[in-house]
């Protein structure tokens, strides 16, 4: 508790405006139009809230998904060893969490990997989905970075499951690619299920045909897949490619 007091001492969260809630310090996504961004509130904000017999300080959160990241201050004897004061990233209804350890390890961690470049910053906006580590994936084609990244959304449905993807292209050298620019022109995605798998092609990507150039090398979205709900099939993996011309 001392490095999280010590860094409201430091800065007193973000302030609520439309910044705050699309541009949150604990990283943003924009999926067809809908924004989740998890926002550091500031001290007049902060509230304990009640999760069975855990209470927990709320200092981000999204108005969106209705996500939280919070300190757990008070639970059972038998946990406070492992948890007490633990940083958590949950999701109230579904009480599903993620132990990100002590704030002081959990901050310095993020901005580790904020400066080493696994969460992208473009346009002074934070994304959510890491660039490496577990669920993500790299290829390079002609000078063309692509980057996949994968989240599991519990938020999303209590019936199936969701999972939301980013996928971030970016030329590193337009000598290798040969042309001034290029421009997306259709994917094609190979889904595998539980028990089979299916194809889909399609024109762009949500609604858009990005042209890479030396004005703007570099383009990302994200988008959102399911399990299969009509035949109640695990989705268990996806992979795929994209067509682009100069």
């Amino acid at each position: 508790m001392r490095d999280f007091l010590i860094a409201y001492h430091l800065h007193d969260g973000q302030r609520r405006q439309r910044r705050f809630l699309e541009y949150g310090l604990f990283g943003s996504y924009d999926c067809y139009g809908e924004v989740c961004s998890l926002s550091w509130l500031s001290s007049r904000m902060l509230q304990v809230i009640a999760m069975g017999q855990f209470k927990l300080l709320v200092f981000a959160w999204c108005h969106t998904s209705r996500n939280y990241l919070g300190i757990v201050v008070d639970c059972p004897s038998a946990h406070s060893s492992q948890i007490l004061h633990h940083v958590v990233q949950l999701q109230p209804q579904s009480y599903r969490f993620i132990d990100k350890g002590l704030f002081g390890d959990f901050f310095t961690t993020y901005i580790q990997d904020l400066v080493s470049g696994r969460y992208d910053v473009h346009n002074d906006v934070i994304s959510m989905l890491p660039n490496s580590g577990p669920h993500t994936g790299t290829s390079i084609s002609r000078g063309i970075r692509t980057t996949v990244s994968v989240m599991f959304c519990p938020d999303e449905t209590p019936a199936f499951r969701v999972y939301r993807y980013q996928i971030s292209f970016e030329v590193l050298d337009f000598a290798a690619l040969g042309f001034a620019s290029a421009q997306l022109k259709s994917r094609h995605w190979l889904i595998h299920y539980q028990e089979r798998q299916t194809e889909s092609s399609g024109h762009g990507v949500v609604g858009e045909f990005p042209i890479l150039s030396e004005e703007s090398p570099y383009y990302r979205y994200c988008s959102r897949i399911t399990d299969d709900e009509l035949e109640d099939l695990m989705l268990v993996a996806f992979e795929g490619y994209f067509t682009m011309v100069p």
